[in-house]
């Protein structure tokens, strides 16, 4: 398993547990959750919107991005704009 070498906190998605972004120390990103679907939608739901979520996530971030585990998505190569563009998806989303 690679070492995380920097964690970016995000803000504004889930009040009951944000979401990072790990930069690895091959380069990749995983980004993490803490509830998946977010603690905001009702438990009857499951997934509900948010069952394609490694699509949206990756239209938003313009790479593959790989669903890895329940909370967790993987970005095994990155472009230079990819964390930006990982944060401004996923800060803005309720706002959507």
């Amino acid at each position: 398993m690679d070492e995380v070498q920097q964690t970016i906190k995000l803000k504004g998605f889930d009040p009951k547990g944000e979401p990072v972004i790990r930069i690895m120390a091959d380069g990749s990103l995983l980004i993490v959750f803490n509830f998946m679907p977010p603690s905001f939608v009702p438990e009857d739901q499951g997934l509900g919107l948010f069952a394609d979520f490694d699509k949206q996530l990756e239209r938003a971030a313009g790479v593959p991005v790989v669903w890895d585990d329940r909370e967790v998505f993987a970005v095994q190569h990155p472009k230079p704009d990819t964390v930006e563009r990982v944060r401004k998806f996923i800060e803005g989303y309720r706002s959507k």
